[in-house]
């Protein structure tokens, strides 16, 4: 049931990493690259990260079949989780590569 005085917070039209609204430039040409570099950012930052967390699986699963310690920080993932971030690197790879195509031809 919807009313009126619904204490739902509203959804945000951009996403987190594009910072606060106040901040963001005036002119809406400005506004909209800089909306545009700030998502471009953010899929390249989670494609880095990703890409740490499969290494550092890979480097504990290395260290293990060796029979030594891993190295600080590193762990195991599942093979469930790493088919999971495997999947979420092509889609990120995708969408950075469709956002670097439309800047091409606009």
């Amino acid at each position: 049931m919807v009313s009126k005085n619904s204490t739902t917070r509203a959804r945000p039209s951009e996403t987190f990493w594009l910072g606060e609204p106040p901040r963001f430039p005036k002119d809406p040409e400005r506004n909209e690259r800089y909306a545009y570099l700030m998502k471009f950012a953010g899929t390249s930052v989670a494609i880095q990260v990703i890409r740490g967390l499969l290494k550092s699986s890979e480097a504990f699963n290395r260290a293990k079949a060796y029979n030594r310690l891993p190295e600080p920080g590193a762990l195991p993932l599942t093979p469930t989780q790493v088919d999971g971030l495997c999947a979420a690197l092509h889609f990120l790879h995708r969408y950075g590569d469709a956002m670097l195509m439309k800047e091409h031809e606009g």
